[in-house]
């Protein structure tokens, strides 16, 4: 009694199946993040806070860069540029300071008529000038704690911008205009451009990584998400860092996992019903062969009937999603399938065109094409074809009928499952999978299935291709 109970503890700790599935796939990744994330007990854990700092800290840097930008190297500059210039006023003052007093006045003269330098006596206009930026502010401040004593400086900008300096010419004193080159606000405005332009740039590329960090993880869960749409096994997610996305990753996981255990559970319990159905089936049908008066009673037909109608709850368990795809010529399948049908006494019109190498997965590709034409010879019996061509990049295939054709609204009715048709339900049996069955095996290898009524009888059953779905059908039964 003890050992039982003790059993029944530990069976009811021990986590599903599914649990532990969806844990071991990612036990690695997430011990490695887990260690890294330890590691910045400060790093965020929603992704709305990571984008948050990432901005701030983008922010950041860029102000940081314009502070090294202005200390480093532009203040430096200007304060040389501004000893140089105070250096030569020093030196004018020094050399017009030493100028004989019989020539000033020509020596004056002569300055004012080459047009670079003038020279007055009468005092200039006020300092009217405005700083606007530090750096000129730098500038000036610098020129006048460098000049000798006894020089004054002072800025105008009337009737231009000029900088007057008040020098010694032969003991008179006399004010020098200095003209400053107009092009200096553009060489300021340049460079405010060029910072600009540059603070913009790294608040792009900022903008891109953030958006490359946000769309990585969603486009793998749509592209995972698409493939079990077209009834493929992708692999699952990787537990990403982020709170959000983490959540979203085993939520998706576990739903994979449950996916796969209906899944499973689906073909052991359809495997297990054909296993239990077809034994008795097999003995009443070895009793008849052994009844002489069997021959009479039409029970071996009800009995190869009910076999077909087994072997399509089987086919619609097992689409085939587990089968490889191979690159495989779709006409070479339809005519060794017509072939087995012409044995039979039904005879299909092949128009078959040239086709591409196309990724199939061959055994659940040979039973969609065996259900239309099954379906076109059950239904119908005359006008039967089969015809295959590209119709742009879409491989498209089609089986044709002269039977009586579709009644409105049975175009999208007749793709569900256990649903037959008005007139084949009066006049033949079956279960109503052999549509659904095409229709599953077409969405799984990315293609759709179409019902056309034909002018002025019959019916279009019309499978289109694409060459992207089929594509990404591809990529999910590789992983």
């Amino acid at each position: 009694m003890c050992r039982s109970r003790v059993c029944a503890a530990r069976s009811k700790t021990i986590p599903p199946r599914r649990v532990i599935y969806a844990q071991c796939g990612a036990s690695a990744i997430c011990s490695r993040r887990t260690a890294a994330m330890r590691k910045l007990r400060w790093w965020p854990r929603s992704l709305f806070g990571r984008n948050l700092l990432l901005l701030l800290g983008l922010i950041a840097i860029a102000q940081m860069s314009t502070i090294v930008l202005y200390v480093l190297l532009q203040r430096p500059r200007v304060m040389e540029v501004a000893q140089l210039v105070a250096t030569q006023v020093n030196m004018l003052d020094a050399a017009l300071s030493q100028v004989h007093a019989t020539d000033r006045d020509a020596y004056v003269a002569r300055l004012n008529r080459l047009g670079v330098l003038s020279a007055q006596l009468a005092e200039p206009p006020p300092e009217d000038f405005a700083y606007r930026t530090p750096l000129a502010k730098l500038f000036i401040r610098e020129v006048r704690r460098n000049l000798s004593k006894g020089i004054t400086l002072r800025m105008t900008s009337v009737p231009r911008l000029s900088i007057w300096v008040h020098l010694n010419i032969s003991g008179e004193r006399y004010w020098i205009r200095f003209p400053i080159n107009a092009l200096v606000p553009y060489r300021w405005l340049t460079s405010a451009l060029a910072l600009w332009f540059s603070l913009a740039l790294s608040a792009a590329l900022g903008a891109l990584l953030i958006q490359r960090r946000i769309n990585r993880p969603l486009r793998d869960i749509a592209d995972a998400a698409q493939n079990v749409g077209a009834g493929g096994r992708p692999a699952r997610l990787p537990i990403y860092g982020a709170s959000e996305l983490a959540v979203l990753a085993k939520q998706f996981n576990a739903m994979l996992d449950n996916l796969e255990e209906m899944e499973s559970s689906r073909t052991v319990m359809l495997a297990g019903i054909s296993h239990d159905i077809r034994s008795p089936l097999a003995k009443l049908r070895l009793t008849l062969a052994m009844d002489k008066h069997a021959s009479e009673l039409p029970v071996g037909q009800y009995i190869d009937q009910i076999d077909a109608i087994i072997g399509q709850f089987i086919d619609f368990g097992r689409v085939g999603s587990d089968e490889r795809i191979v690159e495989d010529d779709l006409n070479v399948l339809v005519e060794e399938l017509a072939a087995g049908f012409a044995k039979r006494g039904h005879v299909f019109a092949l128009k078959l065109e040239p086709l591409p190498a196309w990724p199939l997965r061959p055994v659940a590709m040979m039973r969609l094409v065996q259900n239309l034409m099954e379906n076109a010879v059950k239904y119908a019996g005359v006008g039967l074809e089969v015809h295959t061509y590209m119709e742009r990049d879409s491989l498209v295939l089609a089986v044709l009928d002269a039977g009586p054709g579709l009644v409105e609204g049975d175009e999208t009715r007749l793709l569900q499952p256990f649903t037959r048709g008005d007139i084949g339900r009066s006049n033949t049996s079956g279960s109503g999978l052999g549509l659904a069955i095409v229709d599953r095996v077409a969405r799984l290898h990315g293609a759709r299935l179409q019902l056309r009524r034909r002018q002025p009888r019959g019916m279009e059953a019309r499978v289109v291709f694409s060459p992207v779905a089929s594509t990404a059908a591809t990529s999910s039964a590789a992983l």
